[in-house]
């Protein structure tokens, strides 16, 4: 069986990197999938109805690069640079997941713009 970190490793970049949004019922629990995401409803199926439309519509140029990702027994926190677009700064986004029998079953998200500078010099991502 694949660690946590294996298994959202491996969602992260089938589905969000590779969009591949028929590979949702792998990773994701279709019984008890909890979602924090003030802007969608619990279950696999909102996610699988939502993705599409961000993929398609929100972000068709876009981009999902995984800088790093942090998993501690079953909780998983990926840090992620989206992009709308090729030029685009784009947003920061701190994913949580928590991985029961196999399959994500919880999930939270932060996201901020990315700005053209910080005080320090440093980017957020």
């Amino acid at each position: 069986m694949q660690s946590s970190k294996e298994l959202v490793t491996a969602y992260m970049e089938e589905v969000w990197v590779n969009r591949n949004v028929d590979a949702l019922a792998a990773y994701i629990s279709a019984d008890t999938f909890i979602q924090h995401n003030p802007h969608l409803e619990n279950g696999l199926e909102a996610l699988a109805g939502f993705l599409p439309h961000l993929f398609n519509n929100m972000m068709p140029e876009g981009t999902w690069e995984i800088k790093r990702i942090i998993a501690e027994g079953n909780m998983v926190v990926v840090h992620s640079l989206a992009k709308a677009a090729p030029t685009a700064l784009g947003m920061a986004v701190v994913d949580i997941f928590r991985v029961e029998g196999g399959k994500i079953v919880e999930h939270w998200d932060v996201t901020t713009d990315v700005p053209e500078t910080t005080a320090s010099g440093n980017p957020i991502v």
